[in-house]
């Protein structure tokens, strides 16, 4: 049986998938039972061929495809296939798997050996999905962050910084003047987002310690992941940015803390990005490229959502705690959503 660092030696050289459909599948075994390959954007899949395997977890089972795929070498392929996320470097995840697959007589029997490991497989693909989470999350407020600073007067540059608040849990992401402004990034094709609680979607008047509101913005940006190119964007060179902006305006004593934040962002879910050490490491030099940039003025009545006041006829429910998704369209009015990433930071800064 192949080690570990076997596994992991082969998965590096797998080639992405010139064509859509076709997989060049590299087996880890002559058994040709556990195998890896990357479609045309890149992501590594696991292939696990023979019979349609059931997950018992919810989590597994949405990672979890069975049909026919079609192959460079060789004929169709009737397989399950598990699909690791879009963004980072889940090499050494992908090469867990498949060893831990392997070990557990996979070979032999599959349906057994995916039984035993599924309880690691589901470990390993939450702490992925939290990761890409993180990293895409972190992309969108640096996105914010960046255009704010370009936009702002070089005696606002410093405040502006100060004002980036979703580096930790916090009642809101940005805080400017007046208006709050909560950032939700997706990969998705439209503004459709997770919201925790209603808090998120209503300016604050001041309760619990918190900032009163005059308005709240919901900035929804749509990241894709794209090669590299003039319109592409990276953790690293946004967070270069801000840094050059801090230091060509003064503000050079601020460039720590800063960084010290950008690293505490996303920690809860074992997340952390070091600008100093892993500026050139694979799960952060990834390039993307900006969907849409939109910025909605959630006071406007248009905007049909869940209110405070629609949870709180019901007493027996704790506002905060209510969980849902929204999907906002790409049009309202004239006036909402604003447009594009310098314009929704002028409107924040008021100019």
């Amino acid at each position: 049986m192949p080690s570990y660092e076997d596994i992991l030696k082969d998965i590096a050289i797998v080639p992405s998938s010139v064509a859509g459909g076709v997989r060049d599948i590299k087996w880890t075994t002559l058994a040709e039972v556990v195998g890896v390959a990357r479609d045309h954007a890149g992501r590594l899949e696991v292939f696990l061929a023979g019979v349609e395997l059931e997950a018992a977890s919810a989590t597994v089972r949405e990672s979890l495809e069975y049909h026919t795929w079609h192959r460079k070498a060789g004929g169709p392929l009737l397989a399950n296939r598990l699909l690791m996320p879009a963004l980072g470097h889940f090499d050494p995840v992908a090469a867990f798997i498949c060893t831990e697959l392997l070990r557990n007589g996979a070979d032999q029997d599959l349906e057994e050996a995916f039984r035993v490991t599924e309880p690691i497989v589901e470990l390993a693909i939450e702490r992925l999905i939290l990761s890409e989470s993180a990293l895409v999350g972190l992309a969108g407020e640096l996105l914010l962050l960046n255009s704010l600073c370009s936009q702002a007067d070089t005696s606002q540059v410093g405040p502006v910084v100060q004002c980036w608040d979703g580096w930790r849990r916090s009642a809101r992401d940005f805080h400017w003047d007046g208006t709050g402004v909560e950032l939700k990034t997706t990969m998705r094709s439209t503004s459709s987002h997770m919201v925790q609680g209603v808090h998120q979607i209503e300016p604050s008047e001041g309760e619990n310690g918190t900032l009163t509101e005059d308005r709240l913005l919901l900035v929804s940006v749509g990241l894709q992941r794209a090669d590299a190119g003039v319109n592409t964007i990276s953790i690293p060179t946004l967070v270069q940015r801000i840094v050059d902006r801090l230091d060509a305006t003064g503000n050079v004593s601020q460039v720590p803390e800063f960084l010290t934040r950008v690293g505490r962002y996303g920690s809860e879910s074992g997340f952390g990005y070091d600008h100093a050490s892993m500026r050139h490491d694979a799960p952060f030099t990834f390039n993307l490229t900006v969907a849409f940039f939109r910025g909605y003025d959630m006071t406007d009545p248009a905007i049909e959502v869940l209110r405070r006041d629609d949870v709180a006829t019901h007493h027996h429910v704790e506002t905060q705690s209510v969980t849902f998704r929204i999907s906002l369209p790409a049009n309202i009015s004239a006036t909402n959503p604003i447009s594009g990433a310098n314009q929704v930071a002028r409107s924040i800064l008021g100019s």
